[in-house]
């Protein structure tokens, strides 16, 4: 049973959950109608939040996240192991791709799958909308798919069985051994290709990264224009985001400590 004591903690851990790019300022009666809670406890939740700084006043009334949230984004940006060894790849691996080309890095996130780092190769003409802290489901786009693809079975049961209307609609599998034989196909290849699923007129190139003992949450994406795309380019593009893939799942397998 949970106790008391956790399921206070958890009830003001949720709050900060309710602040999204939609729905950016909440008030303490707008939480305590949304979380169930009484007044003077929702009134307590904040000035504890408030008073670590995560969430920050808003003139006019209400709350927005806070300034500690950018503190622990640059900690994160500075220590996360991924970035540490991808940088030097993702960088060589920029500098043999043409202008407009996106390269990102992403990881499983609450059954969803998020960019962690954006590398734009040339200017801002290039810039994709899936861009860092941006979640997106499991199944859309190249990024996503070849992450889910090297899922456990029964992950892929559920996202199915939760999104099997949208699934066949999008053309990924008119029941679930259809979809389940494209991830299949998804991981036996090692790449998987996406065209305007995320971003119109978009192609998407991605490959999964190992984070030892065959683990994978985590994938590396090349995005770029489509029409700009002939076969002998979408093979070099294949080639180089298998490959940089694989070295960070090498330089990563590594620094855990297992051996390659």
């Amino acid at each position: 049973m949970t106790s008391g004591h956790t399921s206070s903690s958890e009830r003001m851990l949720a709050i900060p959950r309710l602040f999204t790019l939609e729905r950016p300022v909440w008030t303490v009666d707008e939480v305590s109608r949304e979380l169930g809670i009484s007044i003077s406890t929702a009134y307590r939740y904040f000035q504890s939040l408030i008073r670590f700084e995560y969430l920050d006043e808003v003139p006019g009334g209400g709350y927005r996240l806070g300034p500690a949230f950018i503190e622990f984004d640059r900690i994160i940006r500075a220590t996360d192991p991924l970035s540490q060894v991808a940088g030097p790849i993702l960088s060589a691996l920029a500098a043999s791709m043409e202008p407009g080309t996106v390269l990102l890095l992403s990881q499983m996130y609450r059954r969803k799958v998020m960019c962690v780092q954006q590398e734009l190769v040339g200017t801002q003409e290039g810039a994709v909308s899936y861009e860092r802290g941006r979640p997106m489901p499991l199944f859309q786009g190249a990024t996503s798919k070849v992450i889910l693809a090297h899922q456990p079975w029964r992950v892929q049961k559920r996202e199915y069985e939760l999104n099997a209307d949208y699934l066949r609609q999008a053309g990924l599998g008119a029941d679930w051994k259809a979809f389940s034989a494209g991830l299949r196909d998804i991981r036996k290849r090692g790449y998987c290709v996406s065209r305007s699923e995320v971003d119109a007129g978009r192609m998407g190139i991605a490959a999964a990264i190992f984070s030892g003992s065959d683990h994978v949450q985590h994938s590396l994406s090349a995005v770029v224009w489509e029409s700009q795309v002939d076969r002998r380019r979408e093979e070099r593009l294949i080639m180089g985001v298998v490959t940089a893939a694989g070295r960070i799942s090498e330089a990563l397998t590594r620094l855990s400590g297992e051996a390659p």
